[in-house]
């Protein structure tokens, strides 16, 4: 198979040409350059949907977690910051690399934040950040898009209380 910049080379050719043969086919320049316009749009959508965001390793796990689990009032007990990683890591690029930070998924995206941050305000406002940072960039980090009024109801409640 022709890799995009081979065809986009072999369009750039036949596009010198007033009229080109293809397939016995006859086309114009002009279909030709449109041809070319559309070659270097697609590569261009590919290259960028290749690109992993970044995150924080927090932030990503938040993002699974919450995909995952957004319509349950509390994590598999199976559940394990290793199986979250996994997927993580398929998605995401991570800006950091400390993984020793957590060691449950409750203490990365606690289902009840309120109750579990109620004696932490530092903690709290750490997560508040990383929610909000999340919730301002949905649809860039998310493919569950039911799993928006769950982060967002979380978010409002965290900044409450």
């Amino acid at each position: 198979m022709i890799d995009s910049d081979g065809l986009l080379r072999h369009l750039q050719k036949l596009g010198e040409e007033e009229t080109s043969l293809i397939g016995r086919k006859q086309y114009t320049q002009s279909q030709i350059r449109i041809a070319e316009r559309i070659v270097q749009d697609l590569r261009d959508d590919l290259e960028k949907a290749s690109i992993k965001p970044k995150l924080s390793r927090r932030r990503a796990f938040i993002v699974i977690l919450e995909e995952l689990y957004y319509d349950v009032l509390e994590y598999p007990s199976e559940l394990t910051l290793e199986n979250i990683h996994r997927r993580a890591s398929l998605r995401f690029e991570y800006m950091n690399r400390n993984i020793k930070a957590f060691t449950t998924p409750t203490e990365i995206h606690p289902k009840n934040p309120c109750k579990y941050y109620e004696d932490n305000g530092h903690g709290k406002a750490r997560y508040r950040v990383a929610l909000e940072h999340l919730v301002e960039r949905f649809d860039t980090y998310f493919q569950e898009p039911n799993a928006e009024a769950s982060l967002r109801f979380i978010y409002r409640e965290i900044k409450l209380c």
